[in-house]
């Protein structure tokens, strides 16, 4: 019982303290450019907009095009938690490039007072408002028209999928588009859905789009309905942490075309707003992969040049059914092979991913998020016999990491080595349940802690993976 408390009250993640205060020389001119700054928020309150109310209005709504632009970017940004000032800081980066004749750039932003990492910017006002983002130089102050808002104390629960919904509708309706991308903004734990009256309890445990204010948050299976539900996007990004997993992706895939997002936790500065907006806005026609390329070099750029790691990766929707085929073969051949040293190796030394904080879990021995990739090289690598099961296992390994690198993954951006040591190269885009190295952390404690048992996530029933986590967890111990 108390490493379970341990664990519910380690899920953290990277907050404004992660800005960079030494950066400077603000110049977007083109994605190249590696230049950027980074202003810290600042904390001075300003009360220009006191009173608020619970008034739901438009307010004011940018004309709409005869006909539908090129591309409309929806930025779906829950900062009601302890990311406000990074929520503020990436609106204004937003607003460096700012909408144009050919794409629509719409922020939907949700704050409130009195959490912890609570700042008094740009009004200090509470609630939801939707910006139609313009360009401007200014970097302190939000100066784009606000076409929606809701203000006041509970005005918005940004942790209800309705909610997301409702945005992406609203969008879709007012700013048309040929295509749409769509940006979760947010902590994010991949496929770890906690019991919501345990995130209740605790301001350090996060799902995706965790809302402070009502305790709620969006689940897994919930992102796979947000995108159903508005009738897909082409692009979806999670600037969030540790959503680039399998689990997650089974949910989208039928709904999406390109999902981005990282299987590492994401500082918290967050995405490179300006740099990818302004390649795209000078090429709104690029293709989605394109843009999924784009985002990830700009991502990496960004991150080499404040030296912090961290990777991104951008991969195919229409590629996951095969890939889980193949994770599916993996798994079967791995459980009638006789190479239980190899699967050792494997889970002892494959690329994990930091769900737990480095107070927790300084070598990542607790986290149970690892590489699909690395982790299926280090068995075929690792396989000591001859014999046809074992040949087979091989042969399966090297399939699924073929079908990674050159099916299903279109981009990686890394930087950097991890804690541990290990290089952020080692993430090759894709993670998944991978027991712990540490033992104390039982799969029982795991699905303790969970709203729903992992057994009834979508893609456990794709590929039965839940009874290869429990096989490779009993075989290695």
């Amino acid at each position: 019982m108390k490493m379970l408390k341990i664990f519910v009250a380690s899920l953290m993640f990277f907050s404004l303290n992660s800005f960079a205060d030494e950066l400077s020389d603000i110049s977007v001119k083109k994605l190249s450019n590696s230049n950027i700054s980074i202003p810290t928020p600042s904390k001075v309150k300003d009360t220009s907009l006191s009173n608020p109310t619970n008034a739901s209005k438009v307010v004011s709504q940018s004309p709409r095009a005869d006909k539908a632009k090129e591309l409309t970017v929806m930025v779906f940004i829950n900062a009601k938690n302890n990311l406000e000032g990074a929520g503020l800081y990436n609106v204004n980066d937003m607003e460096r490039v700012g909408s144009t004749d050919k794409v629509n750039i719409i922020a939907e932003f949700g704050r409130m007072n009195g959490q912890d990492g609570d700042v008094h910017d740009d009004g200090d006002w509470i609630g939801l408002r939707r910006y139609y983002i313009t360009k401007d130089t200014d970097t302190k102050v939000v100066k784009s028209s606000v076409v929606f808002k809701k203000e006041g104390t509970g005005a918005y629960d940004m942790g209800d999928f309705k909610s997301a919904i409702d945005f992406v509708k609203w969008t879709k309706q007012n700013y048309p588009a040929k295509r749409y991308m769509l940006v979760l903004w947010d902590h994010g734990t991949g496929w770890l859905d906690p019991k919501r009256e345990q995130a209740a309890e605790s301001s350090t445990t996060k799902g995706i789009s965790f809302d402070d204010e009502t305790g709620n948050y969006i689940a897994t299976d919930e992102i796979g309905k947000i995108v159903k539900e508005v009738g897909g996007v082409d692009i979806l990004a999670y600037d969030a942490c540790l959503m680039q997993m399998a689990e997650v992706l089974d949910e989208v895939k039928d709904y999406t075309k390109i999902v981005i997002g990282s299987e590492e936790t994401v500082p918290g500065i967050g995405y490179p707003y300006s740099l990818f907006l302004d390649a795209i806005t000078k090429n709104p026609t690029m293709s989605n992969e394109d843009i999924g390329r784009v985002v990830v070099s700009s991502f990496k750029q960004l991150y080499t040049y404040v030296k912090q790691p961290a990777t991104l990766s951008a991969v195919r929707s229409d590629k996951v059914k095969k890939f889980n085929s193949l994770m599916s073969d993996f798994a079967t051949a791995a459980m009638a092979a006789d190479e239980i040293d190899a699967l050792k190796k494997a889970k002892n030394d494959v690329m994990r991913f930091d769900i737990l904080g480095e107070q927790t879990d300084p070598q990542k021995k607790l986290s149970f998020f690892g590489d699909v990739y690395n982790f299926a090289d280090i068995v075929s690598t690792s396989i000591s016999k001859n014999d046809e099961k074992s040949l087979n296992l091989r042969m399966k390994a090297e399939a699924l990491k073929s079908f990674i690198k050159k099916d299903l993954v279109i981009a990686t951006g890394s930087y950097g080595k991890d804690r541990a040591g290990r290089s952020m190269d080692l993430s090759y885009g894709v993670s998944v349940y991978l027991p712990p190295v540490d033992s104390r952390l039982t799969l029982d404690k795991i699905d303790g802690i969970l709203q729903e048992p992992y057994s009834k996530f979508k893609f456990n029933a794709d590929t039965k993976w839940f009874d290869f986590v429990k096989y490779l967890n009993d075989k290695t111990k």
